[in-house]
């Protein structure tokens, strides 16, 4: 049976869907594991598109097959999303989100799959992501572990708790 849904790559055209997905989900997914002071200061700077993440073709919509809406979105780059240079074989994901009404239809899993995939070609050996709490089983569940509970800076003044976990990717030696 066909999946409902497709993935590309994003591109610079999708800003305003992506926006339009992370306003939707994150205000709607996260409460229960945040308080309203935490998001009040990291919902608006979760909920817009980052150009430099449409444009690195490492990061991947999810569209409807029927509306060509777009209902997930995520992917992975080389550079920590804290800012920082990493090792040549660390890869780190990014901005994963699905439409609430999308939850549970396969969504977030195929977009992870497809993002680890590139990642495994594009030499990554392992891959890092700041989950938000309310994702942490998630990640768990696609072979993600706990390295540390960070709180991580998004502004000045705004800090949001979360899980740092890591996972191994395929060893090109063992394949």
């Amino acid at each position: 049976m066909p999946r409902p849904f497709f993935i590309r790559p994003a591109s610079s055209d999708d800003s305003a869907a992506l926006s339009n997905l992370y306003q939707r989900s994150y205000p709607e997914l996260l409460p229960a594991d945040y308080s309203d002071e935490v998001l009040a200061g990291a919902l608006p700077l979760f909920e817009t598109a980052q150009t430099a993440l449409l444009s690195c073709g490492t990061y991947f919509v999810a569209e409807c097959a029927e509306t060509d809406a777009i209902v997930g979105a995520g992917g992975w780059t080389d550079l920590s999303p804290s800012r920082g240079v990493s090792g040549t074989d660390l890869g780190h994901m990014r901005h994963v989100a699905t439409r609430p009404d999308w939850l549970r239809r396969g969504v977030a899993r195929a977009l992870i799959d497809v993002a680890l995939a590139s990642a495994e070609a594009h030499g990554m050996r392992q891959m890092s992501c700041m989950s938000t709490y309310t994702a942490r089983p998630f990640y768990e569940a696609m072979g993600f572990e706990k390295a540390a509970e960070v709180e991580l800076t998004l502004a000045p003044g705004v800090h949001f708790p979360a899980v740092q976990m890591t996972r191994r990717l395929a060893d090109p030696c063992l394949a």
